[in-house]
């Protein structure tokens, strides 16, 4: 079924005439009635009373003018809109970044590189998902970009080499604790001790919850912690942890206003039990549009200095 079928039946409806519909259309008649005919096939149903003059509808013509209208209407409104934004998707570009990244990193690495790039006019559609997520959309076209963590020690699905990468920042996932009535850590650590300790833990399918639990055994710490929540997403682990419920490993970046304010602080000697991360945009190795190719241009040439630490 074509939509111009449709825009000739609703033609024909209108003026009763097929030579006249046929003129409207710029098509010639025999052509414009097999359209008709065509359409009426597609439905199963005779729409035109060819038996009378002018021509008329069938009670099943009269049932479909309506849809035939709203339906023309809703593709062409659609299309109307496509076409602008069409226009505008030319200076768009679609960035994908895990949640943590894109509420407390991506803003001002975004305002970083537009200042040094000087892109002017750079629309940025902000997609924020969990790490396996992120990869899917970039996969398959969904967004032009991901903003991710990375780590040797919990490697990802973006070390293919249908991907490029570039280092954009750094930050550190650092375990932390609400404070006693002292300003102590209420929970801690400590390597010198046996005593359990209350673990807000993330979800073990989570890029994070990978790195961080790999570290504690490695650490072994797995035999103290004791896992009382957990939660893939780091703003729930923050908000446990603000509430006093436990230790939990979290990205400087999140948690910058909570350990200034003392809400919050590390509960480990000397950072020992830190984790350092990179953090790292993705883009697929094939050729993109033009705004893509610019805005990874800037990406990759922006001086190391320049680069966003957490």
């Amino acid at each position: 079924m074509e939509i111009g079928w449709l825009e000739d039946f609703i033609s024909l409806a209108s003026t009763g005439n097929f030579s006249r519909s046929a003129e409207d259309r710029n098509i010639s008649q025999s052509a414009f009635s097999r359209r008709i005919r065509a359409l009426e096939h597609w439905l199963g149903a005779d729409l035109i009373d060819r038996s009378r003059f002018p021509t008329t509808l069938t009670p099943a013509g009269h049932s479909f003018y309506q849809t035939a209208l709203d339906v023309v209407r809703v593709l062409q409104r659609e299309r109307a809109e496509f076409r602008g934004l069409v226009k505008r998707d030319a200076r768009t570009i679609r960035i994908c970044a895990t949640h943590t990244l894109a509420i407390h990193f991506a803003p001002s690495w975004i305002a970083a590189l537009r200042h040094a790039d000087g892109t002017g006019e750079l629309n940025v559609k902000m997609m924020a998902a969990d790490l396996h997520d992120c990869g899917q959309a970039l996969m398959e076209g969904a967004c032009d970009l991901v903003l991710a963590y990375n780590t040797s020690a919990a490697p990802s699905m973006f070390g293919m080499s249908r991907f490029e990468a570039a280092s954009i920042g750094t930050d550190t996932v650092m375990p932390v604790s609400a404070t006693d009535g002292d300003g102590a850590p209420r929970h801690v650590t400590d390597a010198r001790s046996d005593d359990p300790f209350p673990l807000l833990a993330y979800s073990s399918n989570s890029y994070l919850g990978r790195l961080v639990g790999s570290a504690l055994e490695s650490w072994d710490l797995s035999r103290r912690a004791r896992p009382s929540y957990e939660s893939s997403l780091v703003e729930a682990l923050k908000g446990m942890a603000l509430a006093g419920d436990g230790v939990a490993w979290l990205p400087r970046s999140a948690i910058l206003a909570e350990l200034a304010a003392g809400r919050l602080v590390a509960c480990a000697r000397h950072a020992d039990y830190d984790l350092a991360v990179e953090i790292k945009a993705y883009r697929r190795a094939e050729r993109e549009r033009s705004i893509v190719e610019h805005v990874w241009r800037a990406v990759t040439e922006l001086p190391k200095d320049h680069a966003i630490s957490a």
